[in-house]
């Protein structure tokens, strides 16, 4: 039981490496998704962002959460929070993101 967690980690956290090297450098999914935010040039919620880039399923959705995740902790993206006194559930529906002009130098 111990080693199934201590794999768990270990591929959360090169996944989470993975994605944030992706995410500096412009490649993958996070490179697509800052491509697309900034062509769009204006908010998009998760549904928007996976319609567009045709990845409108649970495991697509869970890619573009991890690329949104990377690209916001290097600065490329800001998140706008949803409104105050949405539910919780409904949240996800409501959060918009967007590209930061211009992207920072790395």
């Amino acid at each position: 039981m111990l080693t199934g967690l201590i794999i768990g980690i270990v591929v959360a956290v090169a996944v989470t490496i993975a994605n944030r090297s992706k995410a500096k450098a412009g490649t993958g999914i996070p490179g697509q998704v800052e491509q697309m935010l900034r062509e769009r040039g204006t908010a998009m919620t998760l549904q928007e962002i996976a319609v567009a880039m045709n990845k409108d399923s649970l495991l697509g959705r869970g890619d573009i959460v991890q690329a949104l995740s990377a690209l916001q902790g290097i600065g490329k993206i800001r998140t706008i929070p949803a409104p105050e006194g949405t539910p919780q559930l409904k949240k996800k529906d409501f959060i918009k993101y967007e590209a930061v002009q211009p992207p920072p130098a790395t």
